[in-house]
């Protein structure tokens, strides 16, 4: 019995983490939060690369999965 992680989990954690990233910088835009310059520093260093690599990820899976080898199918 295979216990790792299948496609379509990584799949679907990487889409979650893609929108709570998103929801996040609707955060910034939109409150009064962005004043803070931690906050900034957090939004500019984690949270936008988050999203673009995690898009990146979704548009290119199956190639990037098969450059690394990160999850076998069943």
């Amino acid at each position: 019995m295979n216990m790792g992680i299948t496609p379509i989990r990584l799949r679907v954690i990487l889409r979650w983490m893609h929108i709570i990233f998103g929801l996040v910088v609707l955060c910034y835009i939109y409150s009064p939060f962005n004043q803070y310059r931690s906050f900034q520093i957090i939004i500019k260093l984690i949270v936008i690369p988050g999203i673009v690599l995690s898009g990146i990820w979704l548009w290119k899976f199956q190639k990037i999965n098969h450059f690394f080898k990160i999850v076998e199918n069943p």
